[in-house]
């Protein structure tokens, strides 16, 4: 859909048409429903557009997509004439309570009437399983030490998760949300009896900045608090884009620790070269594996949107 609709003229040309349409956010959350509904309903005529697509009418909606979509419902909702037009919203930071500890107040996925949030941050967090990411990795690393990685990369998997929704938080804090993915490197982290460490001011001493300055003194803060965490709930919490950088230098993290005793420069080419893998590249592979794990029945997806549109 090209960018053609302000948001009445949306609501006008959905209710002249008795096609099952979901807006969701973006164009990487329509390919991914797509190729969801593609596995879970072959032959569907279920259209996907996206908010990206949609002239705001107001100061939020012009620079929010989820504002447009709750914008949208909001008009819906009380219309049988718009039955057919499903949405599917980011969760972001909505029914997280955080005090000492991060406390999850959506046990199963929320609607309200044809509106769904993701049970997690975003749409990429349901690709945030150990098994998922593991077989999306296998495919993506060709060398020969990726089975002894993918043994530690599991170990470690858990404490990954929780330095992730530190990050998540503490960039929340600072109103900086994609910080500081693209500061830290592999080099930054070290392993630690089965334990993913982030060497932190290590990784300060290069970033020395008002924005790292304020990083660093929120991640210190929220570091207890993610310890006392459920892993399950603080991988719902992560950023669904910063877990899948994140998640990719943990791995070369394994890489180069399980190569390194045979031929340290090799270990560290091949750390590096898994690390550049593009995001785009990354999401793909991870999508394939969740969609393999959904048609085997072992994976999470937003499944009451599926079965309403499907």
């Amino acid at each position: 859909m090209d960018l053609k609709y302000d948001i009445p003229n949306y609501v006008a040309s959905v209710k002249m048409s008795s096609k099952k349409r979901i807006l969701v956010e973006g164009k990487d959350d329509k390919s991914h429903i797509k190729n969801l509904l593609n596995v879970t309903s072959k032959g569907h005529k279920v259209k996907v557009d996206t908010a990206e697509n949609l002239k705001g009418d107001c100061a939020i909606t012009a620079k929010n997509n989820r504002a447009k979509i709750e914008k949208i419902h909001g008009i819906t909702k009380q219309s049988s004439n718009h039955e057919n037009l499903h949405f599917l919203c980011d969760r972001e930071f909505f029914r997280f309570e955080v005090t000492d500890h991060i406390n999850d107040l959506m046990s199963e996925t929320e609607v309200d009437g044809n509106l769904n949030w993701t049970i997690g941050h975003s749409l990429e967090n349901y690709f945030i399983k150990e098994d998922i990411v593991c077989r999306a990795y296998r495919f993506l690393c060709g060398s020969e030490y990726k089975d002894a990685a993918e043994d530690m990369y599991r170990k470690v998997f858990s404490s990954a998760l929780k330095f992730i929704a530190t990050v998540t938080l503490a960039a929340k804090a600072i109103e900086k949300c994609s910080f500081p993915a693209g500061t830290i490197s592999w080099h930054n982290f070290s392993i630690n009896s089965d334990k993913l460490v982030f060497n932190i001011d290590e990784w300060k001493s290069s970033n020395n900045n008002q924005v790292a300055e304020g990083f660093y003194t929120e991640y210190k803060k929220y570091l207890p608090i993610v310890d006392k965490s459920n892993v399950l709930i603080c991988s719902r919490i992560c950023r669904g884009h910063t877990a899948m950088v994140l998640l990719q230098r943990t791995f070369s993290v394994c890489l180069n620790e399980v190569a390194k005793t045979d031929d340290a420069v090799l270990s560290s080419k091949l750390a590096g070269g898994f690390s550049k893998i593009k995001e785009s590249v990354l999401a793909s592979a991870l999508c394939e594996s969740w969609l393999q794990g959904v048609n085997d029945g072992k994976a999470v997806y937003p499944e009451r949107l599926i079965n309403s549109v499907a």
